[in-house]
């Protein structure tokens, strides 16, 4: 800075000043006292400090100072969050996919119809989406020739020979079968039903069980028959084989035996006694094989009592047999049998 300082009075006036502001002394003859100022503060910093004091260290440097070190910032892995973006699109796209396109498959397959259920005669087509499957009414299928079976005391089946468009079928995969009556001699039904997806409906065929007797085969004497092949099955546990049932039938038509010795012959047998039937096992035999009906709840225990109160199974049947205008004797006149 500039100054001018007088020298009568030793003030500090500003460069421009004429007059000292202090005394009002002229300061024309008065220099500038920049050099001489400047001069002055070199001296006063160079000038050795007072006292002896030891130098104070130079400061550090702001680069001298370390710096703390910054924690490496986490790695960021992005695959799963693009593969995770990825599959959501692509589901997106499916569903759309299935949309557009399936609900016009499904509306052309739900356009088509299933006839020949129940006796239709036309084989019908399904229409699925990935496969066509043939309904076909079962009725309308080719059965073999079914021959004659030969009586045995056992339910004869048959391995029947079942064709349709030449493409043979298989029992229990394309269609099951159930007998009815296939045990005596007479007329014997077999129901067939489809699988429900190939091959629906049902139908019926029948065969016939001979023994090879005339007088057994004859369709007036059934009721013989199954009266001397119902003792035999209750009594014994089985119906009686060919032999006995051609045996047993001729005797009770020609009158050489009557109802009342079947009954006795085969109860009191060695093979019924060895079944060891209790009490209650025996009346209900009884019941259903002599009188063919099934016990009463009623007659069921007081015939049991009657055993465990000392009566013997001989006399019990006796009494059932030979009562006048009983059971046994009005199911013997009906069956065209002597009592």
């Amino acid at each position: 800075m500039k100054n001018k300082i007088c020298t009568e009075c030793n003030a500090v006036n500003g460069v421009r000043a004429t007059y000292c502001r202090k005394c009002n002394a002229s300061l024309d003859h008065v220099a500038i006292t920049e050099t001489v100022e400047a001069k002055s503060n070199q001296a006063f910093k160079t000038a050795p400090k007072p006292g002896n004091r030891p130098s104070m260290p130079a400061p550090k440097l702001k680069e001298d100072i370390p710096l703390p070190e910054r924690p490496a910032k986490p790695r960021i892995i992005y695959w799963p969050f693009i593969v995770s973006l990825v599959s959501m699109f692509l589901m997106i796209a499916l569903i759309f996919t299935f949309v557009i396109f399936g609900g016009e498959d499904e509306g052309a397959a739900s356009s088509g119809s299933v006839s020949g259920v129940n006796g239709s005669a036309s084989p019908t087509t399904t229409q699925t989406t990935e496969t066509t499957i043939a309904v076909t009414d079962i009725s309308e299928v080719i059965i073999g020739d079914i021959a004659e079976q030969t009586y045995t005391g056992e339910p004869l089946t048959i391995p029947f020979s079942i064709s349709y468009n030449d493409q043979t079928l298989t029992e229990d995969v394309d269609y099951t079968v159930t007998y009815t009556d296939n045990c005596a001699p007479g007329t014997a039904h077999a129901y067939f039903e489809g699988n429900g997806v190939e091959y629906v409906g049902s139908f019926e065929a029948t065969f016939t069980i001979k023994t090879g007797d005339p007088v057994c085969d004859d369709p007036a004497n059934l009721s013989v028959v199954y009266f001397s092949m119902r003792i035999s099955g209750q009594m014994l546990g089985h119906n009686p084989d060919l032999e006995s049932l051609i045996e047993q039938v001729n005797g009770l038509i020609n009158g050489d035996i009557t109802g009342s010795q079947l009954v006795t012959d085969i109860t009191f047998s060695d093979e019924a006694l060895a079944r060891n039937l209790s009490d209650e096992e025996f009346v209900a035999a009884v019941y259903r094989g002599i009188l063919a009906r099934e016990p009463d709840e009623e007659g069921l225990a007081y015939n049991a009592d009657l055993l465990g109160g000392g009566m013997s199974r001989e006399d019990l049947v006796n009494s059932i047999i030979t009562a006048e205008g009983g059971e046994f004797e009005n199911l013997c006149l009906s069956t065209g049998v002597q009592p």
